[in-house]
């Protein structure tokens, strides 16, 4: 595939060459062939909320070049940690790779995944040894590569028992003259009594449709600190869910969401409950502004094997503007007798006005006041953030949407 080539030319016997040509393992390009012809044969996923009619995705351009930029600290790799590129680490570590990936996230749910799961170009491998901690935050930055292209990165972390890192994963981009597809696939494998502290940012410039897949996979009394901020695009769609498969697992979960202008962001976050004394706490922050629509379609899903499960889940919206919307649909289904406490929750409304009274009062003005309203509401969040360039950065970008 080129950049000349669009999505309504290919076929399965291009991206089974392509697969061969890259020297990709039979297994690997016999994958990408079943996913392409579900994503042939599929129709569109129902998503009321999600409108893509913006989005030529039969003329868009899958592109070989992908824009990753890496920050890590190289001694770590003295210690056995391992962060190389997919597609290298294909040569490497392929027997870890064939058992991992498309592990988490489900590469025939729907019509997006299925291309997401064909066309992935490459992406970023990380595997932390058993005992070992990682001290220094790695940052994984993902760009476009030109406008009115379609970009598939993939993000593989296996964290073995013990072990402890925190991963920042960006998407970023300047405002694209063209409408451009980000369908990416993070995946993070969490093992048995180790932490993981995760933030996923999305910061695209205007004009991108972000239509993500994100799973984490807790083992037996592992521990995931998850940070979800959405800022950026056109559209966002984002599939994400943490599975609490072992005993004694435990996440908690924070977002920060800010449409404005006509943005229409969804996130669609899930807590899956599999293990025994399972605990999980998710909170989401929304904010929006102008015609800005934002959607939380959260859920906590309790199975029939888990007992003694602790869990809540929560979204709170803010209103700057009249013409703003948030649609919050927190759910909860329990398939099991055995929960000690589970709920969920979700406000919505404007800036408390006796909130801004009192604050001028004291002689801050109103503009101040809402800026210092807003920056608190989603202080969970960007705390969690521990580069602090980073988090002045996105602070930036909040301010400018206020």
């Amino acid at each position: 595939m080129t950049t000349v080539v669009t999505l309504q030319d290919l076929s399965a016997e291009q991206i089974r060459v392509r697969a061969e040509s890259l020297g990709e393992p039979t297994w690997l390009a016999e994958r990408r062939v079943q996913a392409w012809e579900f994503f042939a044969q599929a129709g569109p996923p129902e998503w009321r909320r999600t409108d893509l009619s913006g989005l030529d995705a039969a003329g868009l351009n899958p592109t070989d070049e992908m824009v990753v930029q890496v920050e890590w600290d190289e001694q770590l790799a003295v210690q056995g940690v391992v962060l190389r590129p997919l597609r290298q680490a294909l040569t490497s570590h392929e027997a870890l790779i064939k058992r991992y990936l498309d592990a988490a996230v489900a590469p025939l749910e729907h019509k997006f995944s299925a291309l997401r799961a064909a066309l992935w170009q490459d992406g970023i491998f990380i595997h932390v040894p058993k005992g070992v901690a990682v001290e220094t935050p790695i940052r994984v930055r993902y760009g476009l590569p030109a406008s009115g292209c379609a970009t598939f990165p993939r993000t593989l972390v296996i964290s073995e028992a013990q072990s402890s890192l925190t991963l920042i994963e960006e998407f970023a981009c300047a405002d694209q003259d063209e409408p451009a597809l980000a369908a990416p696939i993070s995946e993070i494998f969490v093992g048995p009594g180790s932490s993981v502290r995760f933030i996923s940012v999305q910061r695209w410039g205007s004009g991108v449709y972000h239509i993500g897949g994100q799973k984490a996979l807790l083992d037996r009394d592992a521990d995931l600190e998850w940070s979800s901020i959405a800022l950026g695009g056109r559209v966002q769609h984002i599939e994400a869910e943490t599975t609490l498969k072992g005993d004694g697992s435990r996440v908690t979960w924070h977002g920060a969401t800010f449409a404005n202008g006509r943005q229409l962001l969804l996130s669609a976050p899930w807590l899956r409950h599999v293990g025994h004394r399972a605990e999980s706490f998710m909170e989401f922050k929304t904010v929006v502004n102008d015609h800005g629509y934002s959607v939380f379609d959260g859920m906590i899903k309790i199975e029939p094997q888990s007992t003694a499960t602790s869990t809540r889940l929560e979204e709170h919206a803010l209103h700057l503007s009249p013409q703003s919307r948030n649609d919050s649909i927190p759910g909860l289904k329990i398939d099991t007798n055995s929960v000690l406490k589970g709920g969920h929750a979700s406000t919505s409304g404007d800036i408390d006005e006796e909130q801004l009274f009192y604050m001028q009062a004291r002689g801050i003005s109103k503009a101040d006041a809402k800026r210092m309203i807003v920056m608190g509401f989603f202080s969970p969040a960007l705390d969690a953030i521990p580069v602090e360039a980073l988090r002045h950065e996105l602070e930036t970008i909040i301010e400018a949407k206020i």
